[in-house]
């Protein structure tokens, strides 16, 4: 009777130890924000319909292997769904790639995180993907001051239109962002009102002392 018991239990152990071969399971995928976004949540959907041991493999790699995920769990769920939690790097800026036409998704240390159709976040645009933090830094403290959201890099520089209207000028390397933006926010401020209002459309950055046009 011993023999039996201890028969049937290992039968179950073996059992329940083979299930993950077994169970063809289905994903579903959730960060911080609620759906995981679009390029994460196709690669883990992807794994749809296989077995539960070959999805938690897949899905590590898949993760681990992603810029856009700091960490991330799973949790089986009978009958046979499987719970991926993620945790999101946040992204801090948008580049617009004229040459692809893609946005890309960039986080406060210049790594790319994704893409996207488009981006309310502070954006450059520039041919090219390689993202140029100074610029990016100075869009994203322009939107902050002022509320405008897009620059352009061009042959001159960085080239932000402001109202008034005002182009701006930064340098694109070489310089400090936080001594910048406290540039412009002195020579806009004097430009557009008292006595000067309306003299002038353009301020210069890139030189030791702001140009003015």
């Amino acid at each position: 009777m011993k023999k039996l018991i201890s028969l049937s239990i290992a039968v179950l152990v073996l059992l329940a130890a083979s299930l993950p071969l077994f169970i063809k399971v289905r994903l579903i995928c959730k960060s911080q924000f609620g759906d995981c976004p679009g390029e994460v949540s196709s690669k883990v959907q992807s794994q749809n319909g296989k077995s539960l041991f070959e999805v938690r493999r897949q899905i590590k790699k898949i993760l681990k292997s992603s810029s856009q995920v700091s960490d991330f769990s799973t949790q089986f769920k009978l009958p046979a769904t499987l719970l991926v939690d993620i945790l999101i790097v946040k992204p801090e800026f948008a580049i617009f790639d004229k040459d692809s036409g893609k946005t890309l998704l960039v986080d406060k240390s210049g790594s790319i995180l994704g893409m996207d159709d488009s981006s309310p976040l502070p954006t450059v645009v520039q041919s090219g993907n390689i993202p140029n933090i100074l610029a990016l830094n100075l869009i994203k403290g322009v939107y902050e001051m002022y509320g405008v959201s897009r620059g352009e890099i061009t042959n001159l520089g960085l080239v932000i239109e402001l109202p008034g209207p005002v182009k701006v000028i930064f340098p694109v390397e070489g310089a400090d962002s936080q001594v910048l933006l406290g540039s412009l926010r002195l020579v806009y401020t004097k430009i557009t009102t008292g006595e000067m209002s309306g003299k002038y459309s353009e301020i210069d950055l890139r030189f030791k002392n702001p140009v003015l046009r």
